[in-house]
């Protein structure tokens, strides 16, 4: 089992390593995170489609997500009562997609497109890989909104050598 700290993000200036700038790659997802009402297991289904859809490499990730300062509480009695069985997804050179964080943990938990940066969260992996694909029309039906006409993602940088 992998651990990562995070209770603040990498500045958008960090993204050496990955072909595009992560904050627009998070303002380009937002609109879905707000418009879908699904747990953190729909939303990485969601967000992996669209990723796939426009050729974007990442790995879904499954385990918990420990809330450390808790743990660190002598009234928690267990590990368990800290944390949560939780979905997200991995870029790669440490990025991590995360749009359901704070439904279990609270305002100051991670949200959108980051590096854990050490901290009060930890993601804990226990499992890696990829979900089966799903039609369009349901995952449309789980969004709320139209994916199958979601636009593409294109960074600022595609644009200018164009």
């Amino acid at each position: 089992m992998q651990s990562r700290n995070c209770s603040d993000t990498a500045p958008a200036a960090e993204t050496e390593g990955l072909p595009f700038d992560v904050a627009q790659l998070q303002a380009w997802l937002e609109p879905l995170a707000e418009a879908a009402q699904v747990e953190c297991d729909g939303m990485s289904r969601l967000v992996s489609h669209l990723l796939h859809k426009n050729g974007i490499q990442h790995i879904v990730a499954g385990g918990m997500l420990v809330d450390m300062q808790r743990l660190q509480d002598p009234e928690v009695s267990t590990e368990e009562s800290c944390g949560v069985t939780h979905w997200w997804l991995e870029l790669g050179f440490g990025y991590i997609v995360d749009f359901r964080a704070r439904m279990w943990m609270g305002p100051e938990a991670q949200h959108g497109v980051f590096i854990p940066a050490g901290g009060r969260f930890e993601y804990r992996t226990e499992r890696r890989g990829q979900f089966n694909s799903l039609p369009e029309p349901i995952l449309d039906l789980m969004a709320g909104v139209c994916v199958g006409d979601w636009s593409p993602f294109m960074p600022t940088e595609a644009l200018e050598r164009k």
